[in-house]
Parts: structure tokens; C-alpha cells; sequence
């Protein structure tokens, strides 16, 4: 089965060479994905660190895909990108998604902290990644670099938690 993880509306799976049919039969086949899977065949270590596919959970139409450029780092860092298909963006699917991947992130592995990258006029992803409180912590030639530390993050759910359950 692999490494899946659900949201309300979603099912996310990493990206796998089983998968490869799956996405043909979907027409939805980036560029980067079919590296991915290249790298995976010299390196299974990779599996999970790289494109996650973005399913609808009623349908199982693909919608898109998010993920992790690569294993985390010396420091647990990594970075996450994300990409809708374009009949499916306005509809809080890259919001959800992220949030999922994240939960899964900090809850299941040992990564302390996540990074992003976006262009600083790109409203669309700027909001998914303030909707998942992550905070714009450097910008350089029009990009703007995000990050969330596992402490901002559980910090963040336990607050949101205490509010909802207070009825604030």
C-alpha cells in the first residue's frame, strides 16, 4: 500500500513506481515526478521524500501533488512545493494538502523543521503557506523563504485546540 495519508477531502500518496500507471491513465505526469522516480530506482532511501500525489478522496482523481525535495537534512530540515491542476486551485485543496503533509511530517518522522519557497507576488501559495502558519523568514531575487519549526507547529495545533474548545 505505501505511505498514505488522508485529509477530510484528500488522499495523499508518495509517489511510487506503482503509482506510474495510475497517473499515465490521469495525464498527469510533471517533470518532476518522472525524476523522482529515477532517483528512486538507485535509491529506495528516497521513497517518501519526494513528490507526494494529491487525490480526491470520493473520486481518486488526481489533483495535483506536494511533497519534499529531497531527505531531510543534517539539521531535520526539509523543504516542501506543492502544485495544483488548475480546475481544481481556489478551493483550499494546496491548504488541506499541505496541512496534511505537515501533520504527517512533524507526528511521524524526525524532521524539526520545514521550509518553503515562493515569489513574493505568488498570492496563491502565499496564503497556503500563512494558512499553515508558516512565517516568511528571508527574501532574496523575488523569492520569499518560509519556515515552521516542529515546536511553532504543535505550539500553534495546541492553541487552536484550547481556543475551539473554549468556544473562542
Amino acid at each position: 500500500m505505501g505511505l498514505v495519508v488522508h485529509s477530510s477531502r484528500l488522499t495523499l500518496k508518495a509517489l511510487s513506481l506503482d503509482l506510474f500507471p495510475h497517473l499515465r491513465q490521469a495525464n498527469y505526469f510533471p517533470a518532476h515526478l518522472d525524476a523522482h522516480l529515477q532517483g528512486l530506482r538507485m535509491n529506495s532511501a528516497c521513497y517518501g521524500w519526494g513528490p507526494w500525489i494529491i487525490y480526491l478522496r470520493d473520486s481518486d482523481e488526481v489533483i495535483g501533488d506536494i511533497g519534499f525535495k529531497g531527505k531531510p537534512d543534517n539539521w531535520h530540515t526539509v523543504e516542501v512545493g506543492y502544485g495544483i491542476r488548475k480546475p481544481y486551485r481556489l478551493q483550499g485543496y494546496a491548504t488541506e494538502a499541505l496541512e496534511a503533509i505537515l501533520n504527517y511530517c512533524f507526528q511521524l518522522t524526525e524532521v524539526t523543521r520545514v521550509t518553503a519557497e515562493c515569489r513574493h507576488d505568488n498570492l496563491g501559495s502565499i496564503r497556503v503557506l500563512e494558512n499553515n502558519h508558516l512565517f516568511p523568514e528571508t527574501e532574496h531575487l523575488q523569492m520569499v523563504n518560509w519556515q515552521l519549526t516542529k515546536n511553532q507547529y504543535f505550539s500553534k495545533r495546541n492553541a487552536l485546540a484550547a481556543s475551539s474548545d473554549t468556544g473562542s
